[in-house]
């Protein structure tokens, strides 16, 4: 493990890891920077990210020019998950000081209003008066063009003059190929001896930007000034905007003097647990890995389930349930075989829940999916053990000392193995793994998701589309109209569809679980029929195809936007209803309950939420109860838009996980119901008509899901399942209040008349295993064998398995070897008796069998059961068997 040399060195005062996330917010808030909750670990409405990875994500659209809050100055603590590109392979986690999956990003904005001269001098100000960090240990870098940076960090501050230093690509940001661009100035800190700095830091290796870790980057200043054009020149945006970061983690390394980040507060109550549960010290050097990996993890795993995301087969699912298993295989190294994670769930919460109350919130949640999912892949582990096994078996018998880069990948992708426990494995069994090929399967892996994802990544951006109208943003008029003018503001073909921007719409963007409408835009000259609408950053975009005219410029204006009618009233219908199960739902379940996802369309509505077990039959009639109660009621639904915090104080739920502005859409149904909402709703509760459940399942650990019906499509299936009740009564000769107790009648009936029939047909059983004894009986010495087949008088593999059982039963001294066709294979069974094992092993004398008709078999030494394509050969097969007993039991 590579650690930093500072081993408190020097004298700060001591702060914790909350003392100094609060003075970081509460410093720029006291320079009238407003504070911006974290946005979730999921991005909902970024196309372009797996995962919040940068505290600018949340104002990416404020850079491409959409501010509607109107934000100057911003200052935010952002939640924040890495798992791969430059320094955040996760295999690598935890093999050093100072790379995490999660962490925290500091970071304060300025978009038009203040510049570089603020940004650099409060940067100064908070590290070296507020945090008391020691002057002499700071570095800064500028880039090589940026004079005026150069300038104030020499006037403005008092950073001695050599410590300002000139570099080219690592100072220069940029958002893509094209867009918001700017050179960047990064705060870095010295952790050696200061005696050796004079002759390392300009070192390109050991020094400043080196490769080496004395010198830490512990802030960096972005100055968005530019914009990246096409052709790759420069030009200068009308504003310059700040975009700083600043690591906490690492932050608390260098002013708590400590050599790693495992060692600050934010993870030692960890790593202490995990070595009291476990059993296991933790050590600072290579034996300390298991316990860092896993509390880094742990943090991981906890904030993105918190945030909605939960283990699974892809995207951001399969993220975190690589994350998950890979801590889960550290804790196995620990002797941890049974689910230990969820343990530590607990502890996470209780560090981190002062910053991220939501936390705590969804604590027993988190600790059921973990828990839930640790011990699935533990039987995967075993599974996967198993089969390595064999692997190095094979590859031991061919002379090869290496684990193919193809094996590798099927144990990663098939059995969850992380690359690094592979490794570990080849390496105690004396093999190396071949890293070039493994990176190749997973390169082409990962080449047809980039493909996958390539057009949604674009979507936001101004390449491919045709711009007729430069403007970012489609005014939506949907809450008040289904139909309105509109212009096409940009435009672009893909294959069979159309993607249309307005200027103004009433057709909705999917959202909130609400799937997009769909309807008509059409002038004299042109009409499209709008199949889906979505949203990228303030855009709806509408998918449409081409019905009538031809596609130009000139016939995309004036359009007239008409949404679909019929489906938007049973959407909205779905959607109301679904507030009104979430709260049925927790008024019966409880009030933990989380909702965790939605669909609501036109045909049903879907409810997922956070349950640890299937609902009964009862609680779901209740549920049913109150919602259609609540209907009939027919309160009205009523919209307003809040500030957010004046709709949380009155009580108003907001989903977890979703993102708000600073104003809010807060949806009321009498005093049932009150929750944040931007989508389409029905006037009155009454509008719904009717209610019901169609089904209540499991999607994964600690998550269940609901699909339900309202209004038309509600009774259309209550009238078909009385329709099929009285046909079913009918059948019966009942009536269909009758109908169960019917039902009842006859299963009795039909038991009895097969209990009737088993018994005949055992009576009948035994009578033929008398008359085949009798028949074929033939004693060798103290011991008796049977040789016939059974063809004739045995009719199916059911009555077989059972003929075959009951001749077992009876076998002493006895050895029965039977055949039987069916469906053109021969069918052998060896069956010995307890009596006659000392002569006679019943796979023995199968296998001897099977070389005479091409067949195969197997199993235990008193009955074994084989079979041959070769039907054809069962005179042969009874004539051996025959000859093999009379020599093996004389």
């Amino acid at each position: 493990m590579n650690t930093m040399s500072l081993k408190r060195t020097y004298d700060v005062p001591y702060l914790t890891c909350d003392e100094i996330r609060n003075s970081y917010i509460e410093f720029f808030k006291a320079r009238q920077h407003r504070f911006i909750p974290s946005s979730g670990l999921a991005p909902q409405d970024d196309p372009t990210l797996l995962f919040t990875n940068a505290g600018m994500n949340q104002f990416k659209a404020i850079f491409l020019g959409d501010n509607s809050q109107g934000i100057k100055r911003a200052v935010n603590m952002q939640k924040c998950l890495r798992v791969s590109g430059k320094h955040n392979d996760l295999n690598e986690v935890g093999r050093d000081s100072r790379h995490h999956t999660f962490f925290e990003m500091m970071g304060n904005w300025s978009f038009g209003d203040y510049f570089k001269k603020e940004a650099i001098f409060w940067a100064w100000e908070l590290l070296t008066k507020v945090w008391k960090l020691p002057k002499e240990r700071i570095f800064v870098t500028v880039y090589k063009d940026d004079d005026e940076a150069f300038d104030l960090w020499k006037n403005t501050t008092d950073i001695h003059p050599s410590h300002i230093l000139r570099f080219t690509e690592d100072n220069f940001w940029e958002m893509g190929a094209i867009g918001p661009c700017g050179p960047c100035t990064e705060i870095i800190f010295d952790t050696g001896d200061l005696s050796t700095q004079e002759i390392t830091f300009r070192d390109p290796i050991h020094g400043i930007n080196g490769k080496n870790d004395r010198y830490l980057e512990i802030w960096n200043l972005v100055f968005i000034q530019f914009e990246r054009k096409d052709d790759g020149s420069l030009s200068k945006l009308p504003q310059g905007h700040v975009d700083t970061g600043a690591g906490l983690e690492r932050l608390c390394a260098v002013i708590q003097g400590l050599a790693s980040n495992y060692e600050t507060d934010l993870f030692s109550r960890l790593t202490s647990k995990i070595a009291e549960l476990s059993g296991t010290p933790y050590e600072k050097g290579e034996k300390g890995l298991p316990h860092r990996v896993i509390a880094d993890h742990v943090r991981a795993v906890s904030f993105a389930i918190s945030d909605g995301v939960t283990p699974g087969n892809e995207g951001r699912g399969y993220v975190i349930r690589r994350i998950l298993r890979r801590a889960s295989r550290f804790a196995h190294s620990l002797g941890q075989k049974e689910p230990f994670l969820y343990k530590l769930v607990p502890t996470v919460v209780a560090q981190m829940k002062g910053a991220y109350p939501d936390l705590e919130v969804s604590q027993a949640y988190i600790s059921h999916v973990v828990e839930a999912e640790e011990a699935r892949f533990l039987r995967t582990l075993e599974q996967g053990l198993a089969r390595f096994a064999k692997l190095i078996e094979k590859l031991n018998k061919q002379g090869l000392n290496k684990v193919p880069g193809g094996d590798v990948f099927l144990l990663h992708d098939t059995y969850g193995f992380p690359v690094d426990l592979t490794q570990i494995l080849a390496e105690e069994a004396g093999l190396s793994i071949d890293e070039e090929s493994y990176h190749a399967h997973m390169e082409e892996q990962k080449e047809r998701a980039r493909q996958a994802a390539k057009f949604d990544a674009s979507l936001g951006q101004d390449m491919n589309w045709q711009i007729l109208i430069p403007i970012r943003d489609t005014k939506f008029l949907g809450y008040e109209t289904l139909s309105s003018r509109a212009n096409v503001t940009r435009y672009r073909e893909d294959g069979d569809h159309i993607f249309v921007c307005l200027d103004q719409t009433p057709f909705y963007a999917e959202a909130g679980g609400q799937i997009g409408d769909i309807g008509i835009l059409e002038n004299n000259n042109l009409e499209l029929r709008v199949e889906d609408t979505f949203k990228a950053f303030e855009l709806h975009i509408h998918r449409c195809s081409l019905l009538r005219g031809l596609l130009s410029p000139d016939n995309l204006r004036d359009l007239t936007a008409q949404v679909d009618q019929e489906a938007r009233f049973f959407t909205v219908r779905h959607h109301s209803v679904t507030h009104l199960l979430h709260a049925a739902l927790k008024q019966v379940l409880g009030p933990q309950l989380n909702q965790k996802g939605s669909y609501v369309g036109p045909d049903r509505l879907r409810f997922d939420f956070t349950f640890p077990r299937k609902l009964t039959r009862e609680e779901i009639e209740r549920v049913e109860d109150i919602v259609n109660l609540e209907i009939q009621k027919n309160n009205p639904i009523t919209t307003k838009i809040k500030k957010l915090d004046e709709a949380k104080e009155e009580g108003a739920l907001a989903l977890f996980g979703e993102k708000y502005g600073e104003s809010v859409r807060v949806l009321t149904m009498g005093d049932f119901s009150k929750e944040l909402c931007g989508g389409t709703h029905a006037k009155a509760t009454g509008d719904m008509g009717v209610f019901t459940i169609v089904s209540e399942s499991s999607i994964a650990a600690g998550v269940r899901r609901i699909e339900a019906l309202a209004s038309v499509p509600a009774f259309t299936r209550l009238r078909t399942q009385a329709k099929f009740g009285q046909e079913a009564a009918d059948a019966l000769k009942t009536s269909p209040d009758l109908l169960v107790k019917r039902i009842g009648e006859v299963q009795a009936q039909i038991k009895a008349l097969e209990k009737e029939l088993t018994t005949y047909k055992s009576k009948e059983q035994s009578e033929l295993m008398g008359t085949l004894f009798a028949k074929h009986r033939k004693v060798i010495g103290p011991y008796s064998t049977v040789v016939t087949s059974l063809s004739s008088i045995v009719h199916d593999s059911t009555q077989l398995n059972g003929f075959l059982n009951q001749v077992a039963s009876h076998l002493d001294k006895d050895v029965a070897i039977l055949t039987h066709i069916a469906n053109n294979r021969l069918n052998i069974s060896v069956l010995v008796g307890k009596g006659a094992l000392g002569k006679v092993k019943a796979p023995e004398i199968l296998s001897e069998l099977c070389k005479v008709c091409e067949g195969r078999g197997g199993g235990r030494p008193d009955r074994a059961q084989g079979a041959s394509p070769r039907s054809d050969m069962e005179t042969s097969v009874l004539d051996t068997a025959t000859n093999l007993l009379a020599q093996r039991l004389t």
